[in-house]
């Protein structure tokens, strides 16, 4: 049970009990906050949220953001929809919300994981706890995943194809 994930050049925070969701949303408007900050809700697992980040870097190292940050990409790569706000309004941090996943991009030093305890309060949850945070009716309601698709590998198949080929399929 880890307390953060890193794949090659991305971390992966879980907080759990945020007490300060606001005053984090108002620091990453201002840009104070370097991370992107998700809704665990419509998160499948950590392969599909990995999965859209090495997107996202993939997106920024060949300059084919579509947003204006790598942040932000990473939102709108999780989204079904080529729609950016509704990516952010979906996806982002939520105001009442009390747990987020937050993904840093870039060599993990320890200084962005300390920059972040500093400003979330909060508890720092394992990340395999994300199945307990996630709500699959939520799930196949955003990304239109009919009924008779049930079983776990079937969600997860379908998750990973509407992310990767979200550009061709739209």
């Amino acid at each position: 049970m880890e307390a953060e994930i890193r794949s090659g050049d991305v971390s992966v925070f879980l907080y759990e009990k945020i007490e300060n969701m606001t005053e984090i949303k108002q620091l990453l408007m201002k840009g104070e906050l370097k991370a992107a900050v998700v809704n665990p809700e419509l998160v499948y697992n950590l392969d599909v949220l990995l999965f859209a980040s090495h997107k996202s870097l993939y997106s920024l190292k060949y300059s084919q953001l579509k947003t204006k940050t790598i942040f932000t990409e990473l939102l709108y790569n999780l989204s079904p929809t080529r729609s950016i706000r509704d990516s952010l309004t979906m996806f982002g941090a939520q105001d009442d919300g009390t747990n987020a996943l937050f993904i840093v991009f870039g060599r993990e030093d320890g200084e962005s994981a300390n920059s972040l305890k500093s400003c979330i309060k909060g508890s720092l949850a394992p990340t395999d706890s994300l199945v307990n945070l996630r709500n699959l009716s939520k799930i196949k309601k955003v990304y239109k995943i009919s009924d008779e698709i049930d079983s776990e590998e079937a969600i997860y198949n379908y998750l990973v194809t509407k992310v990767a080929s979200k550009e061709v399929l739209l």
